[in-house]
């Protein structure tokens, strides 16, 4: 898609925030459009700054929110090389000292899976590799029980950290590395 369809699409999601400005999807794809489509730090950047504000300000049902915005920082199927790199890991360590806060590695919760995944990275690409394996591994173990996950599913959400992880028989293979810092 070329700017103008970016641009296009951004004028109708801000259209949807002014009718539904607590909706979080449009916040996120409006962050999205803006840091990673058209690539406007000076208006994106603080809009995904308030949005880690109130995603944290909203608690549990936040914790799910506070994933989607460290997913936004730290995806590694997403370039954020363009983003500023003190800025993106002072987010990243608000995010994830409340996530752990509200869902610490010792309780239990089938989601553990999906908000480890991204919790992990956050901690590899800040340089605390063995942080992640230690989430990652709580993450594999949180599957457990009733029905485990297959394994090749497992493996697909585990393999972008580049680090040997195992909890029981399953051990998640190194494919690719995150950006060295």
């Amino acid at each position: 898609m070329g700017a103008e369809d970016w641009t296009a699409a951004l004028s109708a999601v801000e259209e949807g925030l002014a009718l539904m400005p607590d909706n979080m999807e449009f916040r996120r794809t409006h962050v999205n459009l803006l840091l990673h489509k058209l690539r406007d730090m000076r208006a994106g950047l603080p809009l995904l700054q308030q949005l880690v504000e109130d995603v944290i300000d909203k608690k549990f049902e936040a914790v799910a929110w506070m994933v989607m915005v460290l997913n936004e920082l730290f995806d590694p199927k997403m370039d954020n090389s363009h983003l500023p790199h003190a800025e993106r890991f002072a987010m990243g360590d608000k995010l994830s000292e409340q996530i752990l806060t509200l869902n610490p590695p010792q309780g239990d919760g089938p989601l553990k899976f999906l908000w480890y995944v991204p919790l992990a990275q956050y901690y590899y690409e800040s340089g605390n590799k063995d942080r992640a394996i230690e989430l990652i591994e709580v993450a594999l173990k949180s599957l457990g029980d009733p029905e485990p996950m297959p394994d090749h599913i497992k493996q697909h959400y585990l393999t972008p950290l580049g680090e040997h992880a195992c909890y029981a028989d399953l051990c998640v293979v190194p494919q690719n590395k995150a950006p060295e810092h």
